[in-house]
């Protein structure tokens, strides 16, 4: 019995750190299989520290496998005592938040513009990147244009929003969704890129001025899972169907944000000034999805962020798929998690400024 459960801990933490070696589209159960690689790391552990006591034989082999998966190690932790604090005093701020169409996780509904007003004011990064933005054609006391409301009260007179899909409502107003960048600092350019129409995903950019730089941010949410609780809850009390529309899923999930990330990773690596990605991938750093969108940037969390660094308040504390990418001709001064329920998630920031070294 000893022996199958290690066998079976040696499979499922060998295709999670396959995938990690793999380009997109990668297949989709190893991408699965990488979801549970911070549980698999330790399952190897307690295989080592049990066969060095009965046979050191196999003790060795699993020694040699957990160091096959080096690379899923090293971008599933943050190697520091604790995050180093992001200032403003050199260079810029910067804050990606998925705010869950402003639906608040953590109190009533007819609080949830206080919470998401005080987050977005005490901690006023100055460039701002909203995933699942939310705002509507009007401006009362119940439903607000979040586009004015926002540059209003944060001070940030530059703004693109990507509008990617709209729902109008039966009660005479439109209620309008996407991506958007806010910014202290003047646009050079906008744009946008659909990487999926059916399902409204798209790829915001802006062009900004920094001083006497251009830099381009870009911001983005690669297709969701979709789970429903009821459908989480299926793993702890199985059920043959909820199951199986669980796998069905998690299975089209990790299909279409392969395909998204071929495409996001070109806009990329064609940006003609240094770029930062930043955004909910929706895919933990032990992924082919995550490699592929990073490509040859940084990431801030790596960087400058100690532990997990979890992003995604749910389900699980391994759950780190929020990101800040950052071009290597800039320089990562500092990362946070922000520990703030709003939404279900936390918002990520970091300093950034140019290389000291000039490069």
């Amino acid at each position: 019995m000893l022996l199958c459960f290690t066998l079976l801990v040696w499979a499922g933490y060998g295709c999670g750190a396959l995938v990690t070696y793999l380009p997109s589209p990668a297949p989709w159960w190893l991408d699965v299989a990488g979801l549970a690689f911070p549980y698999m790391f330790f399952l190897m552990l307690i295989c080592i520290v049990i066969w060095l006591t009965r046979r050191w034989q196999l003790a060795l082999i699993s020694v040699c496998i957990l160091l096959c998966g080096w690379k899923g190690i090293i971008h599933t932790w943050g190697w520091h005592w604790r995050n180093e604090a992001v200032s403003a005093e050199e260079g810029f701020t910067l804050m990606s938040f998925n705010v869950n169409d402003f639906k608040s996780m953590a109190s009533s509904w007819q609080h949830w513009r206080e919470d998401f007003d005080h987050i977005l004011y005490f901690h006023n990064a100055d460039i701002i990147c909203l995933q699942e933005f939310a705002t509507t054609d009007l401006y009362s006391q119940d439903e607000k244009n979040n586009v004015l409301h926002y540059t209003t009260l944060l001070q940030k007179p530059y703004a693109y929003f990507t509008n990617d899909f709209q729902w109008h409502t039966p009660y005479g107003y439109t209620w309008y969704f996407g991506n958007i960048i806010l910014s202290k600092f003047p646009f050079v350019d906008t744009g946008k890129l659909f990487l999926d129409h059916r399902h409204h995903i798209s790829m915001a950019y802006a062009d900004v001025r920094i001083g006497t730089d251009t830099v381009r941010i870009i911001t983005t949410h690669l297709q969701s899972f979709g789970l429903e609780e009821a459908e989480v809850q299926g793993l702890k009390d199985p059920n043959p169907e909820v199951s199986r529309r669980l796998l069905y899923k998690l299975r089209k999930g990790y299909q279409l944000r392969e395909h998204q990330a071929v495409m996001a990773a070109r806009l990329v690596r064609e940006s003609p000034h240094p770029v930062i990605v930043c955004g909910d991938l929706n895919t933990t750093p032990v992924s082919a999805t995550y490699f592929t969108v990073r490509g040859h940037l940084q990431d801030a969390f790596l960087k400058k962020g100690a532990g997990l660094g979890r992003t995604y308040t749910r389900y699980a504390p391994t759950l780190r798929i929020d990101y800040i990418f950052v071009d290597p001709r800039l320089e990562v001064k500092g990362f946070e998690v922000l520990h703030i329920r709003a939404s279900d998630h936390y918002p990520v920031m970091a300093g950034i400024d140019q290389r000291s070294d000039g490069s």
